[in-house]
């Protein structure tokens, strides 16, 4: 039986996926990304319509008037990529929705927007950053699943969840979006909230007083730097356990 050059490439893609996710070392994305692009451009120019991205339900955004704007950074389409039912695909123009939690892009003919199944989304990359997809059911003491920004990786791994509310004004008070991030240390897949230096601390007992030194020779200000400070802050501590 003949296959087309679509069913081909296909097939490379899908054993691509598979040998990444047995492989014994996690891949890095980045990487991965890049050695399959152009490779992958061509898969999709063949397949067109009939990409899996291309297909979900509509999005219909809220008409109220508000400051501000209900997504990641920006109140336009930004080009990202995304790793959805096993397939990379990149230079999608994308939103995330941190009100809705909802992933959104184009449809294939660029005249609607979707939103795609949550459930088929293993991450995506906005801006720099890794959006992964946790599943509460599966993640010790994690007690909402969604989209999670992966601020640092290793071990201990830290997390924000980012949201977003619309706040109704009253009389002269504007109706507008507030954004809120909750922080999470993840060690041996257990989650742990941290809010703060003490939190922080009190995970990392073992080095809390070579921390300390750390925090004070650095001058990390976790009150009005807090996301930055606990990922430095982790991230040393990751290197002297190792």
């Amino acid at each position: 039986m003949k296959l087309s050059f679509a069913a081909c490439i296909g097939l490379f893609f899908s054993f691509i996926y598979h040998s990444r996710t047995y492989a014994q070392a996690p891949p890095d994305y980045v990487l991965y990304r890049e050695s399959v692009s152009k490779i992958h451009q061509v898969y999709l120019k063949e397949i067109g319509d009939n990409a899996q991205i291309y297909h979900g339900s509509e999005f219909i955004r809220n008409g109220q008037k508000a400051n501000g704007f209900p997504f990641y950074e920006s109140d336009g389409m930004i080009a990202g990529s995304v790793f959805y039912q096993g397939t990379f695909y990149s230079n999608q123009n994308i939103q995330y929705s941190l009100v809705s939690d909802e992933l959104i892009t184009n449809n294939y003919a660029h005249n609607a927007l979707i939103v795609l199944a949550a459930e088929k989304v293993d991450s995506f990359i906005i801006l720099n950053h890794v959006f992964v997809s946790l599943i509460s059911s599966k993640s010790n003491r994690l007690e909402n699943s969604g989209y999670y920004d992966q601020l640092y990786a290793g071990e201990p791994g830290v997390y924000a969840k980012r949201g977003k509310r619309l706040a109704v004004g009253t009389g002269s008070e504007e109706t507008k979006y507030i954004q809120h991030d909750d922080y999470f240390i993840k060690i041996k897949n257990i989650f742990y909230t941290v809010d703060g230096k003490s939190s922080l601390l009190d995970l990392f007992k073992d080095q809390a007083d070579v921390l300390k030194k750390y925090i004070r020779a650095n001058k990390l200000n976790f009150k009005k730097e807090l996301e930055s400070s606990l990922v430095l802050t982790t991230i040393y501590y990751s290197q002297l356990k190792h």
